[in-house]
């Protein structure tokens, strides 16, 4: 079993039912440490996510983690998710949040992450599960805390997921959800200079989850953050069902305490900013190598995933 650096991390999220078990499995595991928790553009409205986050915070978390909100909009245009997909990241239905909650912080997502990755002594592993938005401004000569910044998103030989759905018709067939919703936030990070590990389609493709596996876990996990991330599981289910949900958040979680999960290659990764592909990504003949998952054990994954709530579930039985 091949673990990672003990680095403390920041989660970027956008706060959709995968961010929340992710964020489920990130609080629940013995050796991970969440710092800090930045709302980024995406699914969620950002200070509705904040507020939800903040109540996951309150209820699981061993001590505080800050809140902070970032960007509400994208860098340019008007890309969004579905209406209908955003409401039901604002609402959670059947997931039961705790109530009380210690406010999001005043400062803005930004300021914090340039504020706090300044500071090379205090090295950090950041986790993007959502637009690119908040992370635009950021290189590594001026974030020199960063050791490794996962982001999942896109989709380099694989077809793109957004799909024609209910009210959204597709512009592009080839780009994934979070690179397509602010295209030239991500096309600026990719081409900084920083500690990149892309999680892409090409490997969540691997990860899907099954209804056994909701089953299996519903009847393990009995710890308070189990049962919150059972009632997400139960809420996904009909997508699971259709053979549409994927663990795109949780694979990039599981990342950070379990490298071994993914098989990671190295090259250059370009994305369109503009154009009827705003948002594709591709393998590219020049710029800087990052690390891409372009493969996934979902054997390995489901492993991982549940070991930390099993343990933690002995507790309660």
């Amino acid at each position: 079993m091949h673990e990672s650096p003990n680095y403390p991390i920041i989660v970027d999220t956008d706060a959709g039912p995968d961010d929340i078990l992710a964020l489920g499995y990130l609080l629940v595991h013995p050796s991970i440490h969440v710092e800090a928790i930045t709302i980024s553009y995406g699914l969620a409205d950002a200070h509705r996510a904040a507020i939800n986050i903040a109540r996951i915070v309150a209820g699981f978390a061993q001590g505080h983690i800050p809140v902070y909100i970032g960007h509400t909009q994208p860098s340019v245009g008007h890309a969004a998710f579905p209406h209908r997909w955003r409401h039901i990241s604002n609402e959670l239905p059947g997931v039961s949040l705790p109530r009380a909650y210690i406010p999001p912080e005043d400062e803005h997502a930004v300021s914090f992450l340039q504020r706090r990755l300044s500071r090379a002594s205090r090295p950090v592993n950041v986790l993007a599960l959502g637009a690119l938005t908040n992370l635009a401004s950021i290189t590594h000569p001026t974030a020199p805390a960063i050791k490794e910044l996962v982001i999942m998103g896109g989709a380099i030989s694989v077809p793109g997921n957004v799909n024609n759905c209910e009210e959204f018709v597709s512009p592009t067939q080839t780009s994934e959800w979070n690179f397509y919703v602010d295209p030239l936030a991500a096309a600026t990070v990719f081409s900084s200079d920083l500690p990149i590990t892309l999680i892409p389609l090409d490997a969540t493709n691997q990860v899907p989850v099954k209804i056994p596996f909701i089953d299996r876990f519903t009847k393990m996990a009995r710890c308070p953050v189990g049962r919150m991330t059972t009632q997400v599981l139960d809420a996904v289910r009909p997508h699971a069902q259709e053979g549409v949900f994927y663990a795109w958040d949780p694979l990039a979680a599981v990342y950070l305490a379990h490298p071994d999960v993914v098989k990671l290659s190295r090259f250059p990764v370009s994305i369109e900013a503009s154009g009827p592909n705003a948002g594709t990504s591709r393998r590219a003949e020049t710029g800087k190598n990052i690390s891409v998952a372009m493969d996934a054990s979902g054997e390995l994954f489901m492993k991982y995933f549940t070991a930390p709530f099993a343990k933690t579930a002995d507790a309660y039985n």
